[in-house]
C-alpha cells in the first residue's frame, strides 16, 4: 500500500485550510485548544504508523525475528563458554542487558522510518496539511513505543524459552519493564530528530553502526569494573551501562558495586531516569523545531 495513501491526516480528519498559512491553528489560541488538536493529530500519525506495518509485513516480521536471533546468538553462541561474575547463570546476566540492546536499536530504526517518510514527500504531505507541527513527530514516537513494547516482549519470552528466571517482585519486574519503555521511548525521539536532519538513508545506516560501539562499551555482556581504566570510565557514564544495571537490579539479580564505582553504577535507577529526562528534554524540543523548521 502506498503510504502516502494510508489514513493521512487529510482523510482522516479534514479540515479548511488556512490560505497561505503554514500552521493550522493560531499561536493565539488558547493551550488546551492547540494540545487538544495536537493529541488529535498525533493520534491519527500513531494509527497510520501501525496500519502502514499491516502494509509492510517484512518490517513487523524483522522485529519478532530480531530478538530471536539475538536470544540464540549471544546465549548459545557467544554465551556459551561465558560465566556470571557472581557464579550465577550467565543468562540471568545477559537478558537484561540485551533487553536494554533492543531500546538503543530503537535508534536507527526510528529514523530509517522519518527518511523513508522524506523519501516518499510523507513529510512534504503533512506540511501541506493543516495539522499540529508538534502532533506528527509525537505520534512516531508513540508508535515506537507499541513497536518497542512488542519488540521487548517478544525478547522476554525468548529469554525465559532459553532459561532466564528474573527473580525480582512483580512490582520490580514491572518497574523493569516500563523502564525499558521509557528508555525506547526516549532514544526514539533521538533518531526522529536524525531522521529529520539528516539528507539519505546511508547516513541512517551509518547510525546503526555507530549504535553498535555504544552498546559493547558498556556492561551488557561482561562487568565494566574489570575493563581498562579508561574503557570503564566510559562505561560507567553510558546511559546503555545505566539502564542495563538499573534492569538488572529491578529484575532481582543485583551486583556487587566495587565500593571505587562511579555514581551511575552505584545508583543506577535514578541514573537510567535521568538519562531518559535528558533524553527527552534535548531531542524532543529539536525534534518538533526539526520538523517545524525542515531544511532538505
Amino acid at each position: 500500500m502506498n503510504p502516502t495513501a494510508v489514513d493521512t491526516p487529510a482523510t482522516a480528519r479534514p479540515r479548511p485550510p488556512l490560505a497561505g498559512v503554514p500552521l493550522a491553528i493560531s499561536p493565539d489560541e488558547p493551550w488546551y485548544v492547540r494540545l487538544r488538536w495536537c493529541a488529535g493529530d498525533a493520534a491519527t500519525i500513531t494509527r497510520r504508523y501501525l496500519i502502514h506495518l499491516r502494509s509492510a509485513p517484512e518490517r513487523a516480521l524483522m522485529a519478532l525475528l530480531l530478538p530471536l536471533i539475538f536470544t540464540v546468538l549471544f546465549v548459545y553462541v557467544l554465551g556459551s563458554n561465558m560465566r556470571s561474575p557472581d557464579g550465577s547463570s550467565y543468562v540471568d546476566f545477559l537478558l537484561p542487558g540485551m533487553l536494554a540492546q533492543m531500546t538503543v536499536f530503537g535508534v536507527s530504526a526510528s529514523a530509517g522510518v522519518v527518511v523513508e517518510d522524506k523519501e516518499k514527500g510523507v513529510i512534504d504531505r503533512f506540511h501541506s496539511l493543516p495539522m499540529s507541527r508538534a502532533g506528527v513527530p509525537v505520534g512516531q514516537s508513540l508508535a515506537e513505543i507499541i513497536g518497542g513494547a512488542i519488540s521487548l516482549l517478544v525478547m522476554a519470552g525468548c529469554g525465559l524459552l532459553v532459561g532466564w528466571r528474573p527473580g525480582g517482585s512483580a512490582a520490580g519486574i514491572t518497574g523493569a519493564f516500563l523502564l525499558l519503555v521509557l528508555a525506547r521511548y526516549a532514544f526514539s525521539w533521538l533518531g526522529i530528530w536524525l531522521g529529520l536532519v539528516v539528507r539519505s538513508r546511508a547516513v541512517t545506516d551509518l547510525i546503526g553502526m555507530l549504535t553498535f560501539p555504544l552498546t559493547m562499551v558498556s556492561n551488557i555482556f561482561v562487568p565494566a569494573d574489570g575493563m581498562t581504566p579508561a574503557l570503564r570510565l566510559v562505561a560507567e557514564w553510558n546511559p546503555v551501562s545505566t539502564i542495563v544495571s538499573a534492569t538488572r537490579r529491578l529484575f532481582g539479580d543485583p551486583m556487587a558495586v566495587p565500593p571505587d564505582a562511579a555514581w551511575p553504577s552505584a545508583h543506577p535507577v535514578a541514573a537510567a531516569l535521568g538519562w531518559c529526562a535528558v533524553l527527552l528534554a534535548v531531542f524532543g524540543p529539536l525534534a518538533v523545531r526539526a520538523f517545524h523548521t525542515p531544511r532538505y
